[in-house]
């Protein structure tokens, strides 16, 4: 941070606060956060109670890598209340960025609830919830190799970007840079200049830019090399007008440029990211028309001393997101390349490619997982000769400054990189096949859509049918998830007003879930992918006033029937499950019990199996009991209690034995479905009180 500090290009010698507030908010709407941050710091704003100015400054600290300091900002302010949507968005960006995922997807979920229908963030939030969920899936999968950030010599507060190796020249780098120094001083701010830096005595010397013929005023970016390593191919450019240049490393005094190279680009539709295989492949991203979405990457040979029409290559690469930043290994049979399609886990991650040669195609890219790919953006991805390690730009959080190119040591050397080919034939037929058709002007691999369902609890008075046209409503609107997506399975759950006989409340509750069962089963949902419950008067949400007068709440939230879902996070859905709110005076401690562990873990002890309703008045000196119906056999199981541990549910069960229930057993739940005894063994790493299930003994 010190060297931050020092390097801050703004004056703020004797201003006020008001005024660094001022230019920090300027500086901020330029999307300049390091001064912008600097600026408030200077006007000792870092503890204002200003929740627009917290939030400012916390996404300063987040842009400036402090993602720890910017996620306990924004995590206060949710705290507080009244937050705008735009902050859980921040804090899921924060986790996410820390590789937690599932904290992250819950947070996104808060953004699309809360979030107005149109707002343009949702479609990329959606994206989001599905790279968080690629991320848990990969997140533990074998690291292929060790990624290590090159270190402060060649990476500054600045972006370095797109390493670059000589073919004849091991022991150095070619990269792109916006830092400031010596040579930069008296040039515009944001252009780009090329570097070079070898290694000596096993240590990156200092950087030192490329001579001023290829360094312009403007953008200049190295993209490769010949085949002998004596022509570098670099790109000028001046906004959006470019071209691709050449240099002999001839001396520098008198120097003339080998020309200016001229490929199958169009001008106006990018033709960035270029890169050459054996002089007679040219790989490169485009934007332009009769893709399959953004950028894709395309395909050039150089036959006859003319470059081919470029091809695209294909949806095996190409989706309707951006493939970039393309580079084949030597053996002119894999392609790695950087996307930030649907398979990622946050921005653009690293995929590889295979070529197959028979079919003429390439064949599907994987994501390599962690440590290569992060949460945030990973590109220009460039093995060594040896195949051994390789070069990755990254703008991960544990970076020094925007972007830092990092190294990448393998466990198992990258073979295809190893050996050189022949230019590969099979490219010919290929192209000549991908030439003779029509690309398409529509993208052939469609997003996947994330659609929204809010579902509801249902109501119901006790002397009118659960079946009104407003749960009818609310029925219908779960019918059509169940329907689109056959993997989730939905939990109904009734509850009663504590009036009467026990036994009585129970038979009730499970018969008005058996209702809005049959209602769904009328509209095509099996009954095998509902779990039906009924709780009769045991888990009240509101507490019966002291004075026994019956409050309308009382009466009206007590008489509900709960629906909870089960699905695999991987799902592309959005489910927003109303929560019935109860005010904190008011709250029932056994509400608040049930609520807390229903989607835990947790205990019961089975009473009974029966088909019809069980009349035994010992039942009425037994708490929290619950009807649950078996689908295999249309039972009611009888159950008692949720316990968190297994000696309680022991000393429960004893209980109840000597109640005159000998059949009394007990039976774990996760999430509020049942675990079956031969199934207990695999949660038990996860929930080790499962082991004194197993053993059958107490603790």
């Amino acid at each position: 941070m010190l060297c931050f500090l020092l390097t801050a290009p703004i004056n703020v010698s004797g201003q006020s606060t008001g005024a660094m507030k001022r230019q920090g908010d300027e500086f901020y709407a330029k999307g300049e956060y390091r001064s912008a941050l600097f600026a408030y710091r200077q006007g000792g704003l870092d503890n204002t109670k200003d929740k627009e100015l917290r939030q400012k400054i916390a996404v300063c600290l987040y842009e400036n890598n402090d993602v720890a300091g910017a996620l306990s900002i924004f995590q206060s302010l949710i705290t507080e209340g009244k937050t705008e949507p735009i902050v859980f968005l921040h804090a899921a960006k924060c986790f996410q960025a820390k590789s937690l995922f599932t904290e992250a997807s819950a947070e996104y979920k808060l953004f699309l609830q809360k979030s107005n229908p149109d707002d343009p963030l949702r479609p990329w939030v959606k994206d989001e919830l599905i790279r968080c969920a690629n991320g848990s899936r990969l997140k533990f999968g074998e690291e292929l190799a060790y990624v290590e950030n090159a270190g402060t010599t060649i990476n500054t507060l600045f972006e370095e970007f797109g390493v670059r190796t000589s073919p004849t020249t091991i022991d150095k780098i070619y990269f792109n840079s916006d830092r400031e120094d010596v040579a930069r001083a008296k040039r515009p701010n944001g252009n780009v200049d090329i570097y070079s830096t070898s290694l000596v005595n096993g240590r990156w010397a200092t950087p030192t830019p490329l001579p001023a013929h290829i360094n312009s005023i403007g953008y200049d970016e190295v993209t490769g090399f010949s085949s002998n390593g004596q022509i570098l191919y670099f790109l000028t450019a001046s906004g959006k007008n470019f071209v691709i240049k050449t240099d002999t490393f001839s001396a520098e005094e008198g120097i003339t440029l080998s020309g200016t190279f001229s490929g199958p680009f169009l001008t106006n539709h990018g033709g960035a990211d270029l890169i050459f295989f054996n002089d007679t492949i040219c790989l490169f991203s485009s934007d332009r028309p009769g893709g399959y979405g953004g950028y894709d990457i395309y395909i050039s040979l150089l036959k006859d001393e003319a470059w081919s029409k470029a091809a695209n290559l294909g949806p095996a690469i190409n989706t309707f997101y951006n493939e970039r930043y393309p580079f084949l290994t030597r053996d002119g049979m894999t392609l790695f390349y950087s996307s930030n399609n649907l398979q990622s886990v946050g921005g653009y991650d690293v995929f590889i490619s295979t070529y197959n040669k028979e079919a003429l195609k390439w064949g599907h890219a994987t994501n390599p997982g962690f440590p290569i790919n992060s949460p945030l953006d990973d590109t220009y991805m460039v093995p060594s000769p040896d195949g051994m390690s390789a070069y990755l730009t990254s703008n991960r959080k544990d970076g020094h400054g925007e972007e830092d190119i990092y190294g990448v040591f393998f466990k198992q050397p990258v073979t295809a990189h190893q050996h050189i080919s022949e230019v590969p034939t099979f490219y010919q037929m290929q192209l000549l096949a991908e030439n003779n058709n029509v690309k398409p002007t529509e993208p052939l691999a469609e997003p996947v859509e994330i659609k929204e369902y809010y579902i509801s609890h249902l109501l119901f008075d006790e002397k009118t049918d659960i079946l009104t046209p407003q749960n009818i409503k609310k029925l219908d609107q779960l019918a059509n998830l169940l329907l689109v997506y056959p993997k989730i399975t939905a939990e109904l759950g009734c509850f009663e007003l504590p009036t009467g006989q026990k036994t009585f409340n129970l038979y009730f509750s499970i018969k008005k879930t058996e209702k809005a069962a049959a209602y769904l089963e009328g509209k095509g949902i099996p009954r095998s992918r509902l779990l039906l419950k009924g709780y009769g008067s045991s888990f009240p949400i509101v507490a019966k006033p002291a004075s026994n007068n019956i409050s309308p709440l009382y009466q009206k939230l007590n008489q509900r029937l709960e629906i909870a879902l089960h699905h695999y996070e991987s799902e592309p859905v959005f489910i927003d499950i109303e929560k019935i709110k109860v005010p904190e005076n008011l709250q029932d401690p056994k509400g608040v019990k049930f609520s807390s562990l229903s989607n835990q873990f947790f205990y019961s002890v089975q009473l009974a199996s029966i088909s019809q309703i069980l009349q035994n008045q010992t039942i009425e000196s037994v708490e929290e009991l619950c009807i649950e119906v078996e689908n295999s056999t249309g039972n009611y199981l009888y159950m008692a209690g949720m316990l968190p541990t297994f000696n309680e549910a022991e000393k429960l069960m004893s209980s109840l034995i000597d109640l005159g229930f000998p059949d009394a057993r007990i039976v774990p739940y996760i999430n509020g479905i049942r675990i079956p005894q031969g199934s207990a063994s695999d949660y038990a790493k996860k929930y080790p009180d499962l082991l004194f299930f197993l053993a059958g003994k107490r603790k």
